[in-house]
């Protein structure tokens, strides 16, 4: 396996697009509120290029040959006036997936060593990534890899 780490091109859409629906069923397993089809999935792909174009930030795909076989998206924040200001520049790792058939293999710490490096380069000291709530896998994948909790998230559904 020789995996290789690139910038997304616009020739990668729909290697791309399939893993972020791939994402979205198997995040759907454990959350039961994620949207199941294509066009969802070709929405997440056109909101992360929106706010990376917008922010800054990079997609990044991870390529074996020619096939592409996870993706990256980090974007930053705005400063945040309440942080200290060596840490006020945030970037997010907003999405995070590895074809199903290729985890396991570290294809997904060489995409995250590659969103430190572009985080490095942009001047960011702080990185950010969420997990949903049952998604231990990840959880545990991304603090192996350093991060550490921060912020817990509540939600409340005003539909029932």
């Amino acid at each position: 396996m020789t995996v290789t780490i690139r910038a997304y091109l616009p020739a990668d859409r729909m290697a791309v697009v399939g893993l972020v629906h791939q994402l979205n069923l198997f995040e759907d397993e454990i959350s039961g509120d994620r949207a199941q089809d294509i066009k969802a999935a070709e929405a997440c792909l056109d909101s992360d290029l929106a706010r990376v174009e917008r922010d800054g930030g990079g997609v990044l795909v991870a390529v074996d040959g020619a096939e592409v076989v996870g993706m990256l998206c980090f974007a930053l924040d705005q400063p945040q006036p309440y942080l200290r200001a060596e840490i006020a520049r945030v970037g997010w790792v907003t999405e995070l997936v590895i074809d199903e058939r290729r985890r396991g293999q570290g294809i997904g710490t060489q995409l995250l060593e590659a969103s430190e490096t572009l985080a490095r380069g942009l001047n960011v000291n702080r990185m950010m990534i969420g997990a949903i709530v049952g998604n231990h896998i990840a959880r545990k994948a991304y603090e192996r890899f350093g991060f550490r909790p921060a912020v817990l998230e509540l939600s409340k559904d005003l539909s029932g």
